[in-house]
């Protein structure tokens, strides 16, 4: 609509919402995805709907109180954010919660990235402001928001005609609205306004046009049409509708194991906010299962508003091979024992291996001849060779000038990746599941470091310059976090997030200098079998990217969804998923250096129950994966029973 403004006009006032800028869906919309972030981020057990009618509760309340002390029906968007943060702490229906000034902080970045995300600035408006300010009239912004006026000036100095306006007036700053017309008797009188030579510019009939020309000015009406927006609300608030559109992503893309890759996007989004909330500015992932879990991370971040927050996203050559030696100390009776209790039960050619001493494995038999370097012991510690090795003065003189060395060269490593960022808190990605490398590499470089992964189990070590954190489940002090389903095929995330390189054997004085394994094996598994899983996975990741750009998606939705495909496939996987499973062989590069095979050797029914009648806790729990070993063994009817337990445990533990 072509607006002429009269000659005889020196003063223009001009709403913001739907006449400078238009929102590309409802206004509350983007409340609801506010509310959608929020959840994610603080791990809130309400709902959208719940959280957000808990929202409007509240601003509706502080209308009231700013009513009842002589203003208009408003409220600061500060004092929403506090009486939010009190109403999520006493009723405790949060995760985690930061302090208070840093959580109305981040609602308030949050709510203006969000608003940026659906605004698009009104050309035809703006060109017109820009000729009549070419003529030296004033023009003036004037807007009813719960935002205050420096948010109002954010959003114009982003979209670029900030310069337009000579001042800005906010109804939140002072609780006077232009709908009860109290707004314009403030502008009138602070700029002390000829209101016969004013025109007011807007899209509301009565806030824009009838109230302001009720105090004496000229008003010209911008009508938009409301329709898309009551449609677009109307789509967010059917909830059923969008879980229906979310399982349809998980079923339509049918691929093998495409219960996994939902799996993988629910621990990336949940990864995004967590780091989020920390403020975390630089992530980095573990090699090698973080070589696919950054480009899954890098793509989610790359679906986010322009105006959202981006981590900077690193990849880390790390192995427990190579992290363990320059983790150690002097030698001593204590010097092992995390990699002995763990494989006690190795040979010294193994133990020399897992410690990177293996060069020197042909020069420490002709020392000790009587020794046995290949035979495998129950129980390496108390053998006399072992012992023997542990006093040997040659051997401390290698350990310690090896394990040195490899301690330089990876603080040397770190410092360059890390760029000397001593005041910042080193934020790290794998798989899990008790996080030694993380331990490894807090006790070389002390830093603190925080670990995130997809599930820790009970006994990882943790103290508070080492905390980790398990997205999908977490049973650290013997507790139940998360949801347990997720522990049942843990060696599934391992194989699908292979990556495209042998495991780091050892450090260099620069990473051309790294050493690694070169395994003809794993490299041929990865090109045949998980690259394509991959590029699938993240084909579905886009899909999912899609509705979060249309509905406001918490992680309730997606969780719901994913959890309930995760439970089908791990439970009732098809049987060309368990044969592809079984053919895979896996090679243990710590401890025992050896292939190990998912398939089970085939017993018969009577020797399985036999089995299970004398330690059944054992023999299921042993099993790489329920499903498989059950058919393995004659008995795959057992998966129903075994279902149906996990799913009443599951429903017990809610």
């Amino acid at each position: 609509m072509i607006v002429t403004i009269a000659d005889n006009i020196d003063t223009i006032l001009v709403d913001f919402f739907d006449t400078v800028v238009e929102r590309t869906c409802h206004p509350e919309v983007v409340k609801r995805k506010w509310i959608a972030a929020l959840i994610d981020s603080y791990r809130v057990r309400l709902s959208v709907e719940e959280l957000y009618a808990l929202r409007l509760r509240i601003e509706a309340g502080l209308c009231v109180s700013s009513q009842t002390q002589g203003d208009d029906a408003e409220f600061c968007y500060d004092d929403m954010s506090l009486a939010l943060y009190y109403e999520l702490q006493r009723g405790q229906i949060v995760a985690q919660l930061p302090e208070l000034e840093l959580f109305i902080s981040y609602c308030r970045d949050l709510e203006l990235a969000l608003e940026l995300s659906v605004q698009q600035p009104i050309v035809a408006t703006l060109d017109m402001l820009r000729s009549e300010k070419a003529k030296g009239k004033k023009i003036y912004l004037v807007s009813d928001f719960y935002l205050d006026k420096q948010s109002i000036i954010h959003f114009a100095t982003h979209h670029g005609f900030a310069d337009i306006f000579d001042s800005f007036f906010v109804s939140s700053e002072n609780k006077r609205t232009k709908k009860e017309g109290r707004a314009y008797d403030v502008v009138i009188a602070k700029l002390g306004l000829d209101v016969k030579r004013t025109i007011m510019l807007g899209d509301n009939a009565h806030s824009d046009i009838v109230m302001s020309k009720a105090r004496g000015l000229f008003a010209h009406h911008l009508p938009v049409d409301q329709h898309r927006y009551d449609a677009s609300l109307q789509a967010d608030r059917e909830r059923n509708r969008i879980e229906k559109k979310i399982n349809q992503v998980i079923a339509e893309d049918k691929f093998s194991f495409n219960w996994v890759s939902c799996a993988i996007y629910l621990f990336t989004r949940r990864l995004y906010w967590a780091l989020v909330t920390k403020k975390a500015k630089n992530v980095y992932f573990f090699a090698r299962e973080g070589e696919f879990l950054q480009k899954a991370f890098d793509k989610y971040q790359a679906t986010l508003p322009a105006d959202f927050a981006r981590i900077n996203t690193h990849y880390m050559y790390v192995s427990r091979r190579a992290t363990y030696l320059p983790s150690l100390g002097p030698l001593g009776s204590s010097a092992f024992n995390k990699l002995l209790y763990q494989y006690g039960s190795c040979s010294l050619s193994a133990f020399l291996k897992s410690i990177n001493l293996d060069e020197y494995v042909s020069d420490l038999k002709k020392r000790f001849p009587q020794v046995n370097f290949e035979e495998q012991h129950l129980n390496i510690a108390a053998l006399p060779g072992f012992i023997a090795l542990m006093e040997d003065e040659e051997f401390k003189s290698i350990y310690d000038r090896e394990r040195n060395e490899q301690n330089t060269y990876l603080n040397e490593y770190c410092n360059v990746l890390m760029a000397e960022k001593r005041d910042e808190s080193v934020h790290v990605v794998d798989v899990g599941w008790k996080g030694s490398i993380q331990d490894n590499l807090a006790k070389v470089t002390q830093r603190h470091v925080v670990g995130y992964y997809f599930g820790i189990l009970d006994g990882a070590e943790c103290h508070k310059n080492n905390i980790k954190e398990g997205l999908l489940f977490d049973q650290q002090w013997g507790q139940r976090v998360g949801d347990d389903m997720f522990n049942e095929f843990r060696a599934g995330f391992e194989v699908f997030m292979g990556a495209s390189h042998g495991s780091l054997k050892r450090y260099g004085d620069s990473v051309e200098n790294f050493v690694f394994d070169h395994n003809e094996a794993e490299i041929a598994l990865y090109h045949e079998q998980i690259a394509p899983f991959q590029q699938r996975a993240l084909h579905q990741f886009s899909e999912f990217a899609k509705l979060e750009r249309i509905y406001s998606v918490s992680d309730h939705e997606i969780g719901k969804a994913v959890k309930k495909a995760y439970f089908r496939g791990v439970m009732l996987p098809s049987r060309h998923e368990r044969e592809k499973f079984a053919s895979i062989k896996h090679y243990e590069n710590f401890g025992v250096f050896n292939f190990s095979s998912f398939g089970q050797n085939k017993r018969s029914a009577l020797s399985y129950f036999k089995r299970m009648a004398k330690n059944p806790r054992h023999t299921i729990g042993s099993a790489w994966w329920k499903p498989l070993d059950f058919h393995a063994n004659g008995v795959g009817y057992l998966k129903y029973p075994y279902l149906l337990i996990k799913k009443i445990k599951s429903k017990g533990s809610k």
